[in-house]
């Protein structure tokens, strides 16, 4: 990175004058290559676009767009033009509608940059919602995305100051408020310094990735960050990752990238899917993998690396580092390029003030802990106690930040900014961890933020879901994460105020994990019946409370009488042998290896997460090719409903 790079429109303008590139990934053999030169070029051309529909600088762009090329084409516009950058995913299922809507509702000067597509599918969740005329007052700020023919000339490119703001990440509230990051230029370029370094970025690097662009992983890590360096890149959609994870690997290997990422979920996604013989990959070539976005597990990365170590990976290329959105990106990095470093602790102390006590080895009561290792350059980091005071090695304390990444603060929102920020400019991340070794250790969140596959949701969000959509009363139902056994990932635990039959709850069991799944794209592990729901005495819920009873195995028999009682009325329900339904049937047994699917099942009310529906998807496609659609399987979300239509089709044909 050249030293005199102030803002990413300098950045970009250096490194078109190389020919370097961003190389799209459509397929194994199907991609597009631009070099930084026809991305800025591009960008000026969409730039003319908007500025000839009214779009002035400082207005906030929210962009909803359908694929990598069209998000970068209109994030860079945006920044050449002054205009704010507003990422924001296209999900499946309503979270992602009524997130634009209330991101909408609090952007003071609100754009919209969207695809036909994009819009149709929102038109059509508005008519659902009779919310015909907020979508009437949107598309009066909308602009649709452009045919090449109509963005032949360059736009007026504006003078952009590094105080200026680049872009806003909004948070991935599911029902509240999203909660808006506000990023300036100096704050991205800050991180993205600190990122190069503490990777120890060289010439000869290039990165792919498969993380969402919209994501900060994906946006600043992956993509500004490349940029700035002058670093060939190649993105990968997310989608494609989630139905092939095994291209991930061969595109690393043909393209002999050095720098790539990935979160639990993901690596746990191609190892049950990994599928490849010797002198098939090469991946020597791998110099680093970050891992972050949720808690990290050191067997999981152990799994990783003796299942790639025949294929030329050295084990000491797995980078855990720690990271949040109010950063821009990254707060800490491991070290590149050596041993995952990890500890063994007593559970029964990691609570706020206590001292860690570190063992040996791995026991009953223990747990391992991953290290994150230590702040990147431009980044402070310090532990305190309840008293704000710092926090003496090995001390479970809250984790506050401070330096020229950090935001400056969350968009309109004075209460919160006054929550957040502390004296003298750090920010309390929410987080808990301590220092060992001169390493940091994250042990928990002092907030009840539950991360589900790399994405962040708001307890009082989800039930706010239950008690709307669900029909359960106001302040009789409890969500919090919880980690399972490895370490490795984070189970949604739903407790429900109940004190009937067990019988009589497994409706609400089978209608929450539908609601959340088919809503918000969760997958509720536990529903469950509850006698009490602990408060505090000015009223507001202590779900660490109900998590600490879970944890003592007190609803224990309540997870196994429900269990016993869905299983008894699975197997009640009919098998038409050697059909198309008991064909499906198999392929829902293979993906979901943790519950029996009866063919009347719905998929969504046990449980089925995004990714098991892709997999699933991916399988039938195998066996009844171009026959069904993944809208289908939300359309006939039950195995004989599916059947019936796959029937149907098949007929027709014949």
């Amino acid at each position: 990175m050249k030293p005199d790079s102030t803002t990413l429109v300098e950045a970009l303008e250096l490194s078109a004058q190389g020919d370097r590139a961003i190389t799209y990934i459509h397929g194994m053999a199907d991609e597009t290559r631009v070099t930084y030169y026809e991305l800025r070029e591009r960008a000026l051309g969409l730039l003319a676009y908007l500025q000839h529909h009214q779009v002035s600088p400082g207005d906030e762009m929210v962009l909803l767009v359908d694929t990598n090329e069209e998000f970068v084409d209109g994030f860079w516009a945006c920044l050449l033009g002054g205009i704010v950058a507003v990422p924001l995913a296209i999900g499946v299922g309503d979270a992602h509608f009524r997130k634009l809507l209330g991101i909408f509702r609090q952007l003071q000067r609100p754009r919209l940059y969207a695809t036909t597509n994009s819009l149709r599918k929102f038109e059509k969740y508005c008519k659902e919602q009779s919310l015909e005329h907020e979508f009437s007052l949107l598309c009066q700020k909308t602009v649709l995305s452009p045919v090449p023919a109509q963005c032949s000339e360059s736009g007026q490119l504006q003078d952009v100051l590094p105080n200026q703001r680049a872009f806003i990440q909004f948070s991935s509230g599911s029902t509240g408020n999203p909660k808006g990051v506000v990023l300036s230029h100096h704050n991205v370029m800050t991180n993205i310094r600190g990122i190069l370094n503490g990777a120890r970025v060289r010439e000869t690097d290039s990165s792919l990735s498969w993380m969402p662009m919209t994501h900060d992983m994906g946006i600043i890590g992956f993509h500004l960050a490349p940029v700035v360096a002058n670093a060939p890149m190649f993105l990968m959609p997310t989608e494609l990752f989630v139905r092939r994870p095994m291209l991930w690997l061969q595109k690393i290997s043909e393209k002999r990238a050095t720098l790539t990422a990935s979160p639990n979920f993901g690596i746990k996604h191609l190892l049950k899917r990994f599928n490849s013989q010797p002198g098939e990959l090469d991946l020597s070539c791998v110099r680093l993998v970050l891992n972050g976005a949720e808690p990290i597990s050191a067997s999981l990365c152990r799994e990783f690396s003796q299942t790639l170590s025949e294929f030329g990976y050295d084990d000491r290329a797995m980078c855990p580092v720690y990271g949040l959105a109010e950063a821009s990106l990254a707060v800490s990095f491991s070290d590149p390029e050596t041993p995952v470093v990890s500890v063994h602790v007593e559970r029964n102390t990691l609570a706020l003030g206590q001292q860690v006590s570190i063992v040996s080895e791995s026991g009953p009561n223990s747990l391992e802990l991953v290290s994150v290792g230590r702040a990147i350059d431009g980044c402070e980091v310090m532990i305190v106690g309840d008293e704000k005071q710092p926090a003496a090695t090995r001390y479970i304390g809250h984790i506050l930040i401070r330096g020229d990444n950090v935001t400056a603060g969350y968009y309109a929102d004075a209460e919160l900014n006054r929550d957040a920020f502390l004296e003298d400019g750090w920010l309390d991340t929410g987080d808990l961890g301590f220092e060992f070794g001169g390493n940091l250790f994250i042990a928990g969140r002092e907030k009840d933020l539950i991360i589900l596959n790399g994405q962040n949701f708001h307890p009082h969000d989800l039930e706010s879901l239950c008690e709307t959509n669900g029909g359960i009363e106001q302040g009789k139902v409890v969500a919090f994460g919880l980690h399972n056994e490895a370490g490795d990932s984070e189970a949604l635990v739903i407790c429900v105020l109940h004190r009937g039959e067990m019988a009589g709850f497994l409706p609400t069991v089978r209608e929450l994990r539908r609601l959340l799944n088919e809503k918000v794209g969760v997958n509720a592990e536990y529903v469950i019946p509850v006698r009490t729901i602990p408060k505090t005495t000015s009223g507001k819920i202590q779900r660490y409370k109900l998590a600490e009873r879970f944890r003592a195995g007190e609803f224990d028999s309540a997870v196994c009488s429900i269990r016993e009682l869905m299983t008894s009325s699975q197997a009640d329900q009919p098998l038409v042998a050697g059909s198309v339904q008991e064909i499906l049937l198999a392929i829902c047994d293979s993906v979901i290896d943790d519950r029996e699917i009866g063919a009347d099942d719905d998929l969504f009310e046990v449980g089925t997460s995004s990714l098991k529906l892709a997999q699933i998807h991916e399988r039938i496609e195998e066996q009844f090719p171009g026959k069904v659609e993944v809208s289908d399987l939300f359309e006939y979300p039950s195995v004989s409903r599916l059947a019936a239509v796959l029937e149907k089709r098949k007929t027709k044909e014949e």
